[in-house]
């Protein structure tokens, strides 16, 4: 299985939309490659719960 990459909230407005290669200005969830990978989102907090939604969870060892 893949390992899954960091990501950060980054806010594009729009003289970078080329640079990201995105239509519109927003926030947006890169990962540590710099690629797009959600948004755009309205608002920091919206970036955020998404990006935190999409981490995979932690499922704890049941002892036997």
């Amino acid at each position: 299985m893949a390992k899954p990459k960091d990501l950060i909230a980054v806010h594009v407005p729009t003289e970078d939309l080329g640079d990201y290669n995105v239509t519109e200005t927003g926030w947006y969830a890169v990962d540590d490659g710099g690629k797009v990978v959600l948004g755009p989102f309205t608002s920091l907090a919206e970036c955020e719960r998404a990006m935190r939604d999409r981490r995979p969870g932690i499922i704890p060892k049941v002892p036997d």
